[in-house]
């Protein structure tokens, strides 16, 4: 009998970012969200006719937040500092392909989003931040859609049992208090 394999890296990352573009799972968490009536019927039709564009305007961010969601789901890397390092190596990196290459994208890897993929834990979201920046609403809906995948909850549910200080860096990350 086989062994089973520890998940790769690549792996990790390819597996959340087909769960980030995921059309259907996109559209439960818009459902589930007003279930737990977290948002109103108008507003989740805004998110459900407005999917398709999100994804698409936001692609490129998504990537990175897979990579970042990757390392942390990968078990062949479970050291901390290690996680922190390779979030705030790519990050960095990024910056400099992008720079190099004259891209817009360049922005994206901007000083805050390397500061918080630096740090243990919070770093693996640090790409909401450059979400939040290009559409609020699309950080909300991934921040909730990941929070999902991850506790199958709400963000706001698993908010709740973190300490403040922790749910004051998300919700202000997120931007949870400005666009509800």
């Amino acid at each position: 009998m086989a062994e089973p394999t520890q998940p790769t890296l690549a792996g990790s990352i390819r597996t959340f970012q087909h769960k980030l573009h995921d059309e259907a799972a996109l559209r439960d968490t818009v459902r589930r969200l007003v279930e737990a009536q977290l948002v109103s019927e108008v507003r989740a039709e805004t998110l459900q006719n407005t999917l398709v564009e999100v994804t698409t305007t936001t692609s490129y961010i998504l990537r990175h937040l897979a990579v970042h969601l990757g390392v942390g789901a990968s078990k062949a890397i479970l050291p901390l500092p290690i996680g922190s390092l390779l979030r705030g190596s790519w990050t960095a990196g990024s910056r400099l392909v992008e720079t190099a290459r004259r891209s817009p994208h360049a922005n994206v890897h901007s000083l805050p989003v390397f500061l918080v993929a630096c740090v243990p834990f919070f770093g693996y979201l640090a790409y909401v931040i450059a979400l939040r920046r290009h559409d609020p609403e699309a950080a909300f809906l991934y921040a909730n859609h990941i929070s999902y995948l991850r506790y199958d909850a709400p963000l706001e549910v698993v908010l709740r049992s973190k300490p403040g200080t922790v749910q004051k860096i998300v919700r202000r990350a997120v931007g949870l208090d400005d666009v509800q």
